[in-house]
Order: structure tokens, then sequence, then C-alpha cells
């Protein structure tokens, strides 16, 4: 009996895990009405890239790989300071999966998540900037690119830590996902703004 109730809490945590939302599992063009509907995401436009998006702070039901994502706020930290989601889709209509930019000021999640995706993607580009290394991985398996990019915030008691941006796109997305072929895409964007 007691192996029994075992092996059941077992398997109701592993269903539980898989019902969360993969952001890399996600395939690019197909609508995510229903995901945006059941997690309440709020309509917004990304500022950085200006593509359409939906936001939340929310983040128990998404994980990216094998990393459950949490609701956080950095302690004693200005109130912008809290983990966030963007999904990004191709329009309001249609609502079709671009992507999405995670921002993360969970110190232990951040590396986490970097040692994951090194690990699980390991053709990637390294660079440094001010803030310390950039990633850039052009995934062909998935017609995807993904960034991380870290940033600095201070806390009440002027300590830095890290405030983090992992973006995923469908690979050729341009900014305000433009048809231009004259409109910078994501990729070349990120070239200008973290040169080799």
């Amino acid at each position: 009996m007691r192996v029994y109730l075992l092996l059941l809490s077992f398997f109701g945590m592993v269903s539980c895990d898989s019902q969360k939302n993969n952001l890399l599992s996600i395939p690019f063009d197909q609508p995510v009405t229903g995901l945006i509907h059941t997690n309440k995401l709020q309509e917004t436009q990304d500022v950085n890239y200006g593509i359409y998006s939906y936001q939340t702070d929310q983040l128990d039901k998404f994980r990216i790989g094998s990393i459950n994502l949490k609701s956080y706020a950095y302690p004693n930290s200005a109130a912008a300071d809290y983990n966030s989601l963007q999904i990004y889709v191709d329009n309001r209509k249609s609502q079709k999966y671009l992507g999405f930019r995670y921002t993360s000021v969970k110190q232990d999640e951040i590396t986490s998540l970097v040692e994951q995706l090194k690990k699980q993607y390991p053709e990637f580009e390294r660079r440094k900037d001010s803030f310390g290394e950039t990633y850039f991985w052009d995934i062909k398996s998935l017609n995807a690119w993904l960034f991380y990019y870290p940033s600095f915030s201070t806390d009440k008691n002027d300590k830095n830590f890290l405030n983090s941006n992992f973006l995923f796109v469908k690979k050729g997305t341009r900014v305000e996902n433009s048809k231009d072929a004259s409109v910078f895409t994501i990729w070349q964007l990120m070239e200008a703004q973290y040169p080799k």
C-alpha cells in the first residue's frame, strides 16, 4: 500500500509538471489564444522590439526546457524588479506564436537557465559587454533564434544584482514583426547592440 501511494504521488507530480507550458516546445505559427485566455495574460507590445505580446508575472504554469519558472520579486528592490514573461504573437487577431521574452531577477534561476541552454544547444556565440557575457543561439532544428543578455539593477541597499533577459523568436522575425525587408531582424538588432 505504501509503495502504491508513493507511485501515485510521483505520477501526480510528473503529471502536474508536464502540464506546464514549455515555451521552447510551442510550435511557431500556432495560435496561442487558449494559452493567453487560460493564463489571463495582459495585452501589450514589447517596448524593446515592438512585437505584439501578452504579458504576465504569474509564471507557475510555464517552463523553459526543464526549468520551471516561478513568480518572484527581488527583495528590497524597486517595484519593477520582478520576473515577467511576454509571449510574442504575429498580430492581435490570429495570435500565432512567434516566441517569448522572459525577464528574470531570480539569481539562481538565471544561472540554471543559462547552463541548461548551453548544454541543450551547445552551438552558440559568446559575446562580452559591460554587464557580462551574452549568448546568441541560431537553433536550426527549431527554426529559432535565442538570446541571453544580462543587465544590472540595484536594490535599496545599493547592491547590484542581475536582471536578465532570455529572448526566443522564430528565425527571420523583424522588429515590430515587420514584413519590410529594410527593417532590422531581431538578430541584426542584437548584433548591433552586442557586437563581436
